[in-house]
């Protein structure tokens, strides 16, 4: 278990043969899970999201970064909310965030990534984004896969 802050933690723990890494509020209880190689395809947005905490921490422009990472969970981070908004949505005629999530501070996404190299054990670290897979080169597979499309409808 490592800090983000004095009220929240990274951890990761087996379940069924799978590693899920977990971000928690002691405080709260609130917390997020999120499976191995949906936290493979999260990381890769890790450049583009602290591209957008640095504009949003200098000011410089208007800041509305919102990117699907796997299943029907969201990374955003938006002028006005100094924060990196992790969370869950849903379709219900349209998609609507849910309350399943965590707005991570920015001080604690800073610790986030000064952490990252300690939590990346091996099993974290071969993870594999479903979208680098070989068979999601076929656009029907993508289109069927719920981790990519989460909200297509399937026929």
């Amino acid at each position: 278990m490592y800090r983000l802050s004095d009220t929240r933690v990274i951890e990761t723990r087996y379940e069924e043969d799978e590693i899920i890494v977990v971000i928690r509020d002691i405080v709260s209880g609130k917390f997020i899970e999120i499976p191995a190689n949906r936290w493979a395809s999260f990381l890769l947005l890790q450049g583009d999201i602290d591209d957008a905490v640095k504009i949003l921490q200098e000011k410089k422009d208007y800041v509305k970064y919102f990117e699907h990472f796997g299943g029907g969970w969201y990374v955003s981070v938006t002028t006005g909310f100094w924060c990196v908004d992790i969370r869950r949505f849903y379709k219900n005629n349209e998609i609507k965030p849910s309350k399943q999530g965590l707005a991570v501070r920015l001080t604690e996404w800073s610790a986030l990534l000064d952490i990252l190299p300690l939590l990346m054990t091996f099993d974290l670290a071969v993870a594999c984004p479903c979208s680098i897979r070989e068979d999601h080169t076929d656009p029907a597979v993508i289109r069927a896969c719920r981790e990519c499309t989460p909200f297509e409808d399937v026929m």
